[in-house]
């Protein structure tokens, strides 16, 4: 009696270091497909579960308590203690329960083939235990896997014609539970050990390979579906991003044509002025005087790197940056030979300079600064975009950035950023030309 409260004892405590690591694995999937950083978290997390584990367990309830418990722990945890939104929380539930599902359905198929098996049982205790050891690391290995190979997924909230798309996954554990007897509900002798009579064992493993393969595919069509999404949002960005450009190339060259007719008209307005002088009408002179300057200061544009469209650029971005009290340094001289085309040039520096003055005006301590760098260097236009950054470490890779690399790849450059102790610097290599051997 003694020996077999021991051997009980035994298992107990195996299982509950298994389902321990399952756990942990669990918990580690939500914060590697959320990108959720609470490992303070964790423990009691595992220790839930165990709980859990241990409850089942002893009152020998069935599958069907079991699952919603489970189902339960992983929505409470991951709303109320990760704070996750619940649009977040649908895709990592699902897919956790669809996964335990297969591995309990693996678990119950391998158990019957071994039950079928004419071996002694302490072999027969030995292999189920390393059996069972085996599909909670193949699960942890899965979770893994999926975490990191629809990260992307994860980290975007699910459209409600999305969750459609994953209504299957509760088919599926529906159906496995119920075909293989997994569930209290169920009546094992009835439903379980009546499959294995009618069907081979080697059939219900076919069968459940299927079902993994047709989850795979669907989670593979929603990560699909939610890659394209994004795109499309971030492609309606670029096209406004462009619209806007456009409005920056009309009004650069609807003032650079003013500026040329003034050009061509200046020698006619000193004639009129040095008239005005010789006949000594000073106010006629005065008054023309005045709008003559108010004219060329319309014009004035403040800023001159050689480039219209880049002026133009500048001079807004730097006045409103400014304007909310942004110190704004800059040395922007652009090379006669710039073949960069003046949308691509607005694209660059409107997004990078967006993207700084908004990182400024989110600062609450210290003195915002913006330092705007273009020159070139041998055969590349290097434009360095730095701004002052109080602790809020290396930004998200949003669509401007997107927008800027996209833009760069086309002149064969490259794109680097650098977060360092209070600077955020964004540093852009164009290639003017091609290399030649020995260059």
């Amino acid at each position: 009696m003694e020996q077999g409260q021991m051997l009980s004892a035994g298992f107990y405590v195996w299982w509950l270091c298994v389902n321990s690591c399952l756990f942990m694995a669990e918990f580690c999937f939500i914060q590697d497909f959320t990108k959720i950083r609470a490992k303070k978290y964790m423990a009691p997390y595992v220790l839930l579960s165990d709980l859990l584990t241990l409850w089942v367990m002893y009152e020998q309830s069935g599958g069907v308590l079991r699952l919603f418990l489970h189902t339960d722990i992983i929505v409470c945890f991951t709303r109320f203690v990760l704070k996750l939104k619940w649009g977040f929380i649908v895709a990592p539930t699902l897919i956790i329960l669809t996964l335990f599902t297969f591995m309990e359905g693996f678990q119950t198929v391998l158990m019957c083939w071994l039950s079928e098996q004419a071996m002694d049982k302490h072999m027969g205790i030995v292999l189920q235990m390393l059996m069972s050891s085996v599909l909670v690391l193949l699960l942890a290995a899965t979770l893994r896997y999926v975490s990191k190979k629809y990260a992307d997924t994860g980290q975007q909230r699910i459209s409600s014609y999305l969750y459609m798309l994953l209504l299957p996954c509760v088919f599926i554990v529906w159906v496995i539970r119920s075909g293989l007897g997994l569930d209290m509900w169920m009546n094992s002798e009835a439903m379980g050990d009546r499959f294995f009579e009618e069907q081979p064992v080697l059939w219900a493993l076919a069968w459940l390979l299927g079902t993994c393969a047709v989850f795979f595919i669907i989670l593979k069509l929603v990560n699909k579906i939610n890659v394209l999404s994004v795109q499309e949002r971030e492609q309606k960005g670029l096209e406004d991003q462009v619209q806007k450009q456009r409005i920056y190339l009309a009004e650069a060259k609807k003032r650079n044509e003013h500026y040329r007719r003034f050009q061509h008209d200046i020698d006619n307005h000193f004639l009129v002025l040095s008239g005005l002088f010789r006949e000594k009408k000073y106010d006629e002179a005065g008054e023309y005087f005045e709008h003559l300057y108010g004219a060329s200061d319309r014009l004035l544009i403040g800023i001159e790197t050689g480039n219209p469209v880049a002026d133009i650029l500048l001079n807004e971005k730097i006045r409103f940056a400014r304007s909310d009290g942004i110190i704004v340094k800059y040395d922007v001289n652009f090379p006669p030979d710039c073949f960069v085309e003046d949308m691509d040039l607005c694209i660059i520096l409107a997004n990078a300079l967006d993207n700084a003055i908004q990182a400024c005006m989110s600062e609450d301590k210290g003195e915002p600064e913006i330092w705007i760098t273009v020159r070139k260097r041998y055969h590349f236009l290097v434009l360095e975009i730095v701004n002052t950054d109080f602790g809020h470490g290396k930004p998200e890779f949003g669509t401007g950035l997107k927008n800027i690399k996209h833009t760069v790849e086309k002149y064969e450059g490259t794109m680097e950023i650098e977060s360092g102790v209070d600077t955020f610097r964004l540093t852009i290599l164009l290639c003017m030309k091609p290399f030649t051997k020995g260059e």
